[in-house]
């Protein structure tokens, strides 16, 4: 089993790109490693996925996107809740560029031949004692004396109303087009920095998401970003936000150089994804 898995781990290698685990043979609800990496000169598309690596095999935890050497990868834990074999589809990176398919064969747990079945044990029932009993009495003297504390210091005084001046908070729409339309004044990617260009653009359209629709998007990866607003906006909006944060990554991550057009367009797309996404102002007049 281990030389099948050395097999394939060479013969990705011997392509710069890798798609291995564990090993390939595991119970049914046991966790291993699904590691994916490629060099970042040859990659143009990286894989999301939801809640599934493939048919029947769930993902327990996604790692974050990593670089070092040269190459980028990610980390999964995965497992499989039936017996059989399952196909783990090859990645592509880009056209010319995928991994081989994977095989995990998940068997169910074995019983030793003629081992005996018992019942499960009933719960001992343990002696009260002083140690069980002081923490209720201190508990009780303690809210007794808070009782005494607050209705002599503080129920016994008269009520005293402050006027507070209303909080001026401005709408998280109008923030993030500010931020955009100063980004975009400053000719940053005219001047060279298309990757500083880029990562603003993905924080302020994080912080918007954050702020708009209340969760934490500037500690979320891009595909839990675009996971949590399937829900939340309409397969157009869905589909601008995406291209903004990919992009963004590839070229933080994957240090790919976008085209003059396109970083018109990661503006063009940001400023619309505020325009029709932002919420709507309740008139009391």
């Amino acid at each position: 089993m281990k030389e099948i898995i050395a097999l394939l781990l060479l013969s990705n290698i011997a392509w710069g790109q890798t798609a291995i685990m564990d090993t390939n043979s595991i119970l049914i609800g046991e966790q291993i490693n699904f590691s994916v990496s490629n060099p970042i000169s040859e990659t143009e598309v990286w894989p999301t996925y939801d809640e599934f690596l493939a048919e029947g095999i769930e993902i327990i935890k996604q790692g974050k996107l990593d670089t070092n050497d040269n190459l980028i990868s990610q980390n999964f834990i995965i497992t499989v809740w039936d017996s059989g074999s399952y196909y783990i589809p090859p990645i592509a990176f880009s056209a010319n560029n995928k991994t081989e398919g994977l095989l995990l064969n998940v068997q169910s747990v074995i019983l030793e031949e003629g081992a005996e079945l018992k019942d499960i044990k009933q719960p001992m029932e343990a002696l009260i004692g002083w140690s069980d009993i002081w923490p209720w009495l201190l508990g009780i003297i303690l809210l007794t004396l808070i009782f005494f504390l607050i209705k002599r210091y503080i129920l016994s005084k008269k009520e005293v109303i402050k006027i507070k001046k209303p909080k001026v908070i401005i709408p998280a729409d109008i923030t993030a087009l500010q931020e955009l339309t100063k980004l975009d004044q400053a000719q940053v990617w005219q001047a060279g920095n298309v990757k500083e260009y880029h990562s603003e653009i993905s924080e302020i359209i994080r912080r918007y998401t954050e702020n708009r629709f209340n969760f934490i998007a500037l500690e979320l990866a891009t595909e839990e970003i675009i996971r949590e607003l399937k829900s939340k906006v309409n397969n157009e909006q869905l589909a601008s936000i995406t291209i903004i944060l990919q992009r963004a990554d590839l070229a933080k991550f994957a240090k790919s150089k976008p085209e003059e057009t396109e970083n018109k367009e990661s503006m063009q797309l940001a400023k619309h994804f505020v325009a029709q996404t932002k919420q709507k102002q309740i008139n009391n007049g």
